[in-house]
């Protein structure tokens, strides 16, 4: 029993610290291709978008944990928080988008929102992304509590804020040995009672990893690091097509 514990606990060890396991081979496909399909049914957020289209200054507050925070790329100015903003300002020069990175590794929903009203209301942000789930699923917390955190932080968000919610990481070693469905579907049911949009970054990282565009193998730190600042861009990039909802472009660099 104890063999058997201790390796479980370096994979989540990991997965506490890295968000998940994250992929690892330099040949992350440069598209990030997303199914037409994937953001049909979710709600939009017109006030955000009209916002940019008008070339107005906004506010993006992005929290979460180790992902958000970007610490498997080396730090926030590769996180996916930093690429989404910058595939914003590609597609709208005219407008002032200054994203704040409020990501910190290990936290709970109930840890985020204990931190939303000093730290979020503060900045008025027009849009606020909400990542969270995976450290509540590693740590089993109570799925009545977390469902009760989720509407609490949504009622403290709304209405001064839109806000997306994002779901996990997908990998297949992670969704192994933990059981992230039932969070997900806690997620997915909140967001629907509140008809906010929510981001499916675990279903486009699944389509991903399935068309062979990751790798989970490959274990050298600087390849995993070059990985990690691929799929965040990718990340950032789609998240970008699903707040506006125009399909990712394919520049290079980008």
């Amino acid at each position: 029993m104890a063999s058997l514990l201790r390796l479980i606990a370096s994979p989540l060890a990991a997965v506490l610290a890295w968000g998940v396991v994250l992929p690892s081979s330099p040949g992350f496909a440069s598209d990030c291709a997303v199914p037409p399909e994937s953001f049909l049914f979710e709600p939009m957020v017109p006030r955000f978008v009209a916002s940019l289209t008008a070339g107005q200054a906004v506010t993006i507050v992005a929290i979460g944990s180790a992902s958000t925070e970007g610490r498997a790329a080396g730090g926030p100015e590769h996180a996916w928080p930093n690429q989404f903003g910058q595939a914003l300002k590609h597609d709208f020069p005219a407008a002032a988008i200054t994203v704040v990175n409020l990501g910190k590794a290990r936290q709970t929903a109930e840890a985020m929102v204990a931190r939303f009203a000093a730290e979020i209301k503060p900045l008025a942000p027009a849009l606020v992304i909400w990542e969270t789930g995976t450290v509540d699923a590693v740590r089993n917390v109570n799925l009545d509590a977390f469902r009760n955190t989720l509407q609490t932080g949504l009622a403290q968000l709304r209405p001064a804020s839109e806000v997306v919610i994002m779901d996990m990481q997908f990998s297949r070693l992670t969704h192994a040995m933990i059981d992230f469905e039932p969070y997900q579907g806690a997620l997915r049911e909140i967001a629907d009672v509140n008809d906010v949009p929510l981001f499916p970054r675990s279903e486009l990282m699944r389509v991903w990893s399935e068309a062979g565009e990751i790798d989970y193998t490959i274990r050298d730190k600087e390849q995993r690091r070059e990985m990690a600042i691929q799929l965040y861009r990718c990340v950032g990039k789609a998240l970008a097509a699903f707040v506006i909802r125009r399909p990712p472009t394919t520049e290079a660099g980008r």
